[in-house]
């Protein structure tokens, strides 16, 4: 009986080191099971369920066991004990989401002249209905997830580290807001669960893929990726999130992450070349190399029917993907002094799509949803992907 009661407490640590591993992203042996997310909901589900089975036998075992307990048997028990809670604390009260991650506390939005954010930042922008806004990437990337009211709409902005891949997401389902909780890292990217239905949700495809509403999507909302300072440049009205005081050390380091000067450990690190700008249009998926993209300014291309012109600043992590049709006709483009001229017209385009000089100037290319994030990410999610050879 003695043997069975420590079979016990083992299963019951087990149950414990399975539960938070499965979750919590460090081991890349269990990101790459196709299965760690069924795993992980079956634990975090069900594990309240094992504990309570486990510890009655403990407590059956140890009563049938309790005429042979001899010291050895306690200082057992005491040291098994002692390994459970430490494994509990850990990953319940330490390295779990919620609380490495915890949600901002505060809220404050200002103008171009009283923000307080460094002009180097990477920011997600939104320009929804009349009104603008950016959330700094490196305060997302700490937090994981902001739920966001812009111009009336209810947004869910969000970023994922291990795929250094950012969304938005409308954040309404069946006529309901929801907002958000992470989880963990699962298969090298972040899962939330919804606090209305208890649903988990991934990050990079905004999609339901356990509790009540799998199956279900949230639709994109249309965002921006750039510096701070490029994008007041743009929309010089538009208003952008400030740091909460009370995390600006990790704010600080995720800028460090995001700009590599710092990095997480040999694990983490993704294959050459790090970055790609991705656009889908249609069936297909293309991505870009973000460093030969610097290299060479622009590029142009046409996917899913639709010509494109390809762009990225020689400094930084600011991209640009813009239709090249103005007027019915696809335009050809050149680099010229920080922005673009068509050769056509010789018309100067500036690098937010907008022609400032020239015969057609006034008129702006149309801007095309892309995605800056790992290589390693873009293929995971987009397994149909194409890439612009340089």
């Amino acid at each position: 009986m003695i043997a069975l009661f420590f079979l016990a407490f083992l299963l019951l640590i087990a149950a414990e080191v399975v539960k938070g591993l499965s979750a919590n992203g460090t081991p890349p042996v269990l990101q790459r099971l196709t299965w760690q997310l069924d795993l992980a909901w079956v634990m975090w589900r069900n594990i309240l369920y094992i504990r309570v089975a486990l510890l009655a036998a403990l407590f059956f075992f140890a009563g049938r066991a309790w005429p042979d307990f001899g010291l050895g048997a306690a200082l057992g028990t005491v040291v098994f004990g002692a390994v459970w809670y430490g494994v509990y604390h850990l990953f319940n009260r330490f390295w779990v989401g919620r609380v490495k991650f915890p949600p901002i506390s505060q809220m404050v939005f200002e103008g171009k002249d009283e923000n307080q954010v460094p002009g180097d930042i990477q920011v997600l922008g939104v320009d929804y209905n009349g009104q603008r806004l950016a959330v700094p990437l490196n305060m997302i990337n700490f937090h994981h997830q902001m739920s966001v009211t812009v111009g009336g709409k209810p947004m869910w902005f969000t970023y994922c580290g291990l795929c250094r891949s950012g969304r938005v997401y409308d954040a309404v389902v069946d006529g309901r807001p929801l907002d958000f909780t992470l989880v963990g890292a699962i298969t090298f990217n972040a899962v939330f669960q919804d606090n209305q239905t208890g649903s988990w949700w991934r990050q990079e495809l905004g999609e339901a893929a356990k509790g009540p509403l799998a199956g279900q999507a949230l639709t994109d909302i249309d965002f921006e990726q750039m510096s701070l300072d490029a994008w007041y440049e743009k929309y010089p009205d538009s208003t952008a999130l400030q740091y909460d005081p009370k995390f600006l050390r990790p704010y600080n380091f995720a800028a460090k992450l995001l700009s590599y000067q710092t990095s997480w450990p040999a694990w983490a690190r993704h294959e050459s070349p790090p970055l790609v700008i991705g656009v889908e249009i249609g069936a297909e998926a293309r991505g870009y190399d973000f460093g030969q993209l610097q290299s060479r300014g622009m590029v142009q291309d046409e996917v899913g029917g639709k010509p494109l012109l390809v762009a990225a600043e020689s400094e930084g992590f600011t991209g640009f993907v813009y239709d090249r049709t103005v007027k019915g006709e696809a335009l050809d483009f050149e680099p010229d002094d920080g922005g673009y001229k068509d050769t056509k017209t010789g018309s100067h385009w500036d690098k937010f799509g907008r022609c400032t000089q020239g015969d057609l100037k006034g008129e702006a290319l149309e801007r095309v949803q892309n995605y800056q994030q790992f290589v390693r990410s873009w293929i995971e999610f987009h397994s149909h992907t194409t890439f612009y050879s340089f």
